[in-house]
């Protein structure tokens, strides 16, 4: 009898230790520490090869350290073990919805739910969070059922509710998704990915301030707790405040135990405050561990563009899309866009054009892109395609700024098509009355419009203008030039209409300005000698 008692206790213990194993090793991956995640999930297979849940989340850790082929392996190992794994099944299904899959990745999780029966509360918490957490292939609406169906067998789980945040969270229902964080809260106090969630949730909607109180309500509850750190650093970085941000994002590092996916993190950090040489280091000490990662390629050819290394760039994006030509969906919008920019700066700014426009297909909302690819066209000479880049930008953004018209007016001047420049810097003067530039180029467009003075189109806003200019002493050398112009065009409209004093008066106030002006003095003798104005 003793004997069984024996036996059974040390079964006993023998679980509880595996199943502490197993929270401790997820853990380790939720901070952010995949490469001893990975140590830990070798040692418990080695103890329980056929046990399939391990290779399930081995494989999600892997997946989460950007190593969607060695997790393909993991899976694959677990299912000769345990064929009829549903996790491994799910496993499998979220390799197709990272790749951007959701159909195949869908029916998929479906089959598993499915064999699970609807009792099975795990599985469909599983489930639903695969279909949440790949932006590439989401179905927010499908992960809800499987949540609200497991919320009735498990109405005390933080993780349901904490998920149904997220849906709420990925809505862009910023209220609704603290409502469920906060109820994953009232089921277990420290429940850190609440904590930390809402925190997101609050960076996200640019509340910098009170994020920085959520994430450090997470590090209350576990100081260890690397990506709090991260998002930290981010945190500070938003609020200009860069010493404390990289103070933040060294302790990340380190919690993170130097992983290469952290660096990676750090060095897109740094690329983002524009410390490009410091990236180009952190980069660098990734390639000494894995020379293959895409992702610190892809951003070693960013920064080695914006530190001026033009051909070292041009080699490693080259690299990037010989390595994603049979599977473009690898590839980001930012990989096109400094494709093009690299390619324009080494002199083929023709084929650096096209990537622009393919980066602004992928993500039209990206506003510097298009200063760029007009910028191009401007360098062609294609002056049109300018404009209407201007014109694309404007479009496509919530709010545009005056720059945005009036590079756009200068494109479409220069393109020879002044009606369409009169309308936009007519709406540069409309949203700032009182820039004279405005309408010193409405002023030259028009000169265009009327090239004969005859109508005087011009006048008015050549006028308006001289009076802005004027107004500005602290401008005024500056705008000498323009000044010149205006007044003079002022001077050759009044000789046109006939009135010879006035077109005088106007040559007269270009003397003021520019003394050496020829044209002005050969003018005012040309009209004093003139029939028309004896």
């Amino acid at each position: 009898m003793k004997k069984k008692i024996f036996v059974a206790l040390m079964i006993s213990l023998c679980l509880n230790a595996s199943a502490q194993t197993l929270k401790d090793a997820i853990r380790l991956n939720e901070n952010e520490q995949h490469d001893d995640a990975s140590a830990m999930y070798k040692s418990m297979i080695s103890l329980e090869p056929t046990k399939g849940d391990y290779y399930y989340y081995w494989g999600n850790n892997l997946m989460d350290a950007d190593k969607a082929d060695s997790a393909a392996i993991i899976f694959s190992e677990g299912l000769k073990k345990e064929p009829g794994n549903l996790l491994l099944q799910i496993g499998n299904a979220e390799l197709k919805l990272s790749a951007g899959n959701l159909a195949e990745g869908k029916a998929s999780i479906e089959a598993a739910v499915k064999s699970a029966g609807p009792k099975n509360a795990s599985i469909l918490i599983v489930a639903a969070e695969a279909l949440i957490r790949h932006k590439k292939a989401q179905d927010l609406m499908t992960a809800r059922v499987y949540l609200d169906a497991a919320l009735k067998l498990d109405a005390k789980n933080p993780l349901i509710y904490n998920l149904i945040g997220d849906i709420y969270s990925e809505e862009n229902n910023g209220s609704e998704a603290a409502k469920y964080y906060n109820q994953a809260l009232e089921k277990e106090s420290k429940y850190i990915k609440s904590v930390f969630h809402k925190g997101q949730l609050y960076k996200r909607s640019m509340s910098y301030e009170i994020a920085i109180i959520e994430f450090n309500n997470a590090l209350g509850l576990d100081p260890k707790f690397a990506p709090a750190y991260r998002e930290l650093g981010e945190c500070y970085y938003k609020l200009r405040k860069p010493e404390q941000a990289k103070e933040n994002y060294k302790k990340y590092l380190e919690l993170s135990k130097n992983n290469n996916n952290a660096r990676l993190r750090y060095a897109s950090f740094l690329y983002q405050s524009a410390e490009y040489n410091d990236a180009g280091f952190e980069l660098s000490l990734i390639t000494k561990v894995d020379s293959s990662n895409l992702s610190m390629m892809r951003m070693m050819a960013y920064v080695n563009y914006e530190l001026g290394k033009n051909d070292t760039a041009l080699k490693t994006i080259t690299k990037v899309f010989a390595i994603t030509a049979e599977d473009t969906t690898k590839r980001i919008g930012k990989d096109y866009s400094y494709y093009g920019k690299i390619l324009a700066k080494g002199g083929n700014a023709e084929v650096g054009t096209a990537y622009i426009q393919t980066a602004l297909t992928i993500d039209p909302k990206q506003g510097e892109l298009y200063d760029d690819l007009a910028d191009m066209y401007n360098k062609q000479k294609k002056y049109d395609l300018s404009a209407l880049t201007y014109e694309a930008k404007i479009n496509n953004s919530a709010k545009a700024a005056i720059t945005d018209y009036f590079n756009m007016g200068r494109a479409w001047y220069n393109a020879k098509n002044y009606v369409k420049a009169d309308s936009a810097f007519a709406k540069v003067t409309e949203i700032n009355p009182t820039w004279p530039n405005g309408y010193f180029w409405r002023g030259r467009a028009n000169a265009q419009i009327d090239n004969t003075a005859k109508e005087g189109l011009a006048k008015p806003h050549y006028a308006k203008f001289i009076e802005l200019a004027s107004a500005d002493a602290a401008n005024l050398t500056k705008q000498k030039t323009n000044l010149v112009e205006a007044n003079s065009y002022l001077a050759f409209a009044a000789f046109v209409a006939k009135d010879c004093s006035l077109s005088i008066e106007y040559w007269n106030k270009v003397l003021e300005i520019d003394p050496t002006t020829k044209q002005a003095k050969d003018s005012i003798e040309a009209i004093k000698n003139s029939k028309d104005c004896k």
